[in-house]
């Protein structure tokens, strides 16, 4: 349980240092995950915020960009999705709505849902959702998926309305935000981390740097794994991800949160550096 109690150290940690605005500490920083509106006195927008300015109604404006490519690149290369395991507080939310979708689970529907043979194939939506709808659509329409993004509302919206009710101007998208915002509440308590799994998009961004990422998860060796498993499964049971562990290469769903390694009674799961 060693990471798992760092790891939620560093979950808190963030979380309350990502919030310092709201308590009139002016850090004038923004934090390099999809968290909308969690620092008032930050001095820059979303890593998504960034892109959509960027290419708005076919503008093309390469200083916002900096921000994103910069400070998420220089995470994928260094840690791959860690960020998710270890910093981001919907990352933290899902490890809360998480046990309640394990327990879920047992129900032969919940289960068969998150079961199901395209199961795998869903998680190329959050690719979809960058590209398609982060990028595209506010490139040719001008539409941006932060003006319905669920985060937003969670961490912007609802604090807004109910801190200072009056101030509150809803924009026109604001009813569909909130049917997407129920349905993400629905999804990440019915399926664990179902908004990381499927519709992140900066899930989206960082998870190709697993492949190349200076730190990763791996098995100890081949050669050791094959002689020494017991073949128990405990490793991708325990994945929030729902990863087959044994069989994973540097996979890009891996938030390194060190679950797998945590449980594996023969100590054949390590974090490594390369």
């Amino acid at each position: 349980m060693k990471f798992q109690i760092k790891r939620l150290l560093s979950q808190i940690l963030i979380f309350f240092s990502a919030n310092l605005g709201a308590f009139g500490f002016k850090t004038g920083f923004c934090y390099p995950f999809f968290y909308c509106n969690s620092c008032p006195a930050a001095t820059s927008a979303c890593p998504l915020r960034a892109i959509e300015q960027s290419v708005y109604k076919g503008s093309f404006k390469w200083r916002l960009l900096l921000f994103p490519i910069l400070i998420l690149g220089f995470f994928g290369v260094t840690s791959g999705r860690a960020i998710c395991g270890w910093a981001c507080p919907i990352g933290l939310l899902q490890r809360g709505t998480g046990k309640i979708a394990r327990k879920l689970k047992k129900y032969p529907l919940i289960k068969k849902i998150g079961d199901h043979k395209i199961e795998p194939y869903l998680r190329y939506v959050k690719y979809f959702t960058l590209i398609g709808i982060v990028i595209l659509t506010t490139a040719l329409i001008g539409f941006m998926f932060t003006d319905i993004c669920p985060v937003g509302i969670l961490t912007g919206t609802l604090p807004t309305l109910i801190l200072y009710p009056s101030k509150f101007v809803p924009n026109p998208f604001f009813w569909i935000a909130l049917i997407i915002f129920i349905l993400f509440l629905v999804l990440i308590f019915t399926i664990e981390r179902g908004w990381c799994r499927y519709f992140c998009p900066v899930g989206a961004i960082l998870a190709p740097f697993n492949k190349i990422s200076f730190l990763h998860v791996s098995l100890v060796s081949i050669e050791i794994f094959e002689k020494e498993c017991l073949h128990c499964n405990a490793c991708s049971n325990a994945c929030p991800m729902g990863i087959d562990v044994t069989n994973m290469n540097r996979d890009p769903e891996c938030i390194l949160c060190g679950k797998c390694i945590d449980v594996c009674p023969k100590k054949l799961i390590k974090f490594e550096r390369n």
